[in-house]
C-alpha cells in the first residue's frame, strides 16, 4: 500500500471519505462491528490488510479468501456485510463471483482493490453490482480505513486515479448510452421524494446519513433508492449517483422544491 503523504491526481477522487465522521454515523445507529471479509491472490496483501484491521479494532474480520471459489465459499460460511476483493485472480475477473455474491445477498459491500492495468476488470465488477474501488497502489492505512467506514455506512466510493477513468466509463455504459435523455425521462418520472434523494445520493450520503436528513427510515431510503434505479434505467446505485453528477442539481431540485 501506499505512503500517507501520496497525493492524487487533481480530480481524481470519487468520493474519498471521512473516516471519523462515517465511524460517528456508523455508530450512532448500531453497536455491532461491521463484519468483513477480504480477498486477494496476494498473500501478503492479504495479512497486511488483515493486520490494519485488527489494530484499528473498529472491524470484525470475520474470513480470508484466496481464489474466487474460496471467497464465495466465505461469503456463504460467514455471512459478512462486505467483502474487500481483488479485480482478478491469477488473471480471472472477479466479475462473475461478485454476482453470485450479490445473488446469494444482495444487501452485500463489495468492493474493489485494483491495479491501474485492470480498469477493464474493476468495470466489469461494478457492472456486476460492486459499491465502490480503490486503487492499491495508491491505498494508504488512513484511505483504506475511510473506504471500510464508506461501505459500513452504505456508501458508494471510488478512490484512486482511476475513479474519473471509472466515472466516464460508466456513463458510457450500455444501459446509459444515450444518458442524457435516460436522465430527462427518468425525472419525469421521479417523485419529490426520490428527487431528494439522488441529490443525496449524488453528494455521496449513505443510507444511514441520508435517513437522518431527510427524517425517513433507512428501510424507506433504501426503498426509494431501488425506485429510482429503476426510473433511471441503471443498474446500481453507483450508476444513479454519477447520472445525477452529470445532470447536476438544479435539473431536479428545482423540481422537487415546487411539488
Amino acid at each position: 500500500m501506499g505512503s500517507e503523504e501520496k497525493g492524487l491526481p487533481e480530480g481524481a477522487e470519487y468520493l474519498d471519505p471521512s473516516s471519523e465522521l462515517l465511524h460517528d454515523v456508523h455508530m450512532t445507529l448500531r453497536s455491532e462491528p461491521f463484519r468483513v471479509v477480504i480477498a486477494d491472490d496476494d498473500f501478503i496483501f492479504i495479512e497486511g490488510i488483515a493486520a490494519l484491521i485488527r489494530e484499528w479494532g473498529e472491524f470484525k474480520l470475520v474470513g480470508k479468501a484466496h481464489t474466487l471459489e474460496e471467497t464465495y465459499t466465505a461469503c456463504a460460511r460467514y455471512k459478512p456485510e462486505a467483502v474487500m476483493i481483488g479485480a482478478t485472480f491469477k488473471g480471472v475477473s472477479c466479475a462473475p463471483t461478485v454476482r453470485k455474491m450479490l445473488d446469494l445477498n444482495p444487501d452485500l459491500r463489495i468492493f474493489v482493490l485494483a491495479s491501474m492495468g485492470e480498469s477493464g476488470h474493476v468495470l466489469d465488477a461494478l457492472r456486476a453490482g460492486a459499491s465502490g474501488f480503490g486503487s492499491r497502489d495508491e491505498m494508504s492505512s488512513s484511505r483504506l480505513r475511510s473506504l471500510l467506514w464508506a461501505q459500513a455506512c452504505g456508501d458508494i466510493a471510488f478512490s484512486g486515479s482511476l475513479g474519473t477513468i471509472l466515472q466516464g466509463a460508466l456513463l458510457g455504459d450500455s444501459h446509459v448510452t444515450n444518458a442524457e435523455s435516460a436522465i430527462a425521462e427518468g425525472i419525469k418520472m421521479l417523485g419529490n421524494r426520490e428527487k431528494r434523494v439522488l441529490a443525496l445520493l449524488e453528494e455521496g450520503l449513505s443510507n444511514a446519513e441520508i435517513s437522518k436528513r431527510l427524517f425517513l427510515s433507512e428501510p424507506t431510503v433504501k426503498k426509494t433508492i431501488g425506485s429510482i434505479i429503476h426510473k433511471l434505467h441503471v443498474s446500481n446505485r453507483t450508476q444513479a449517483a454519477v447520472l445525477a453528477a452529470k445532470v447536476g442539481h438544479s435539473e431536479y431540485l428545482g423540481e422537487a422544491d415546487e411539488g
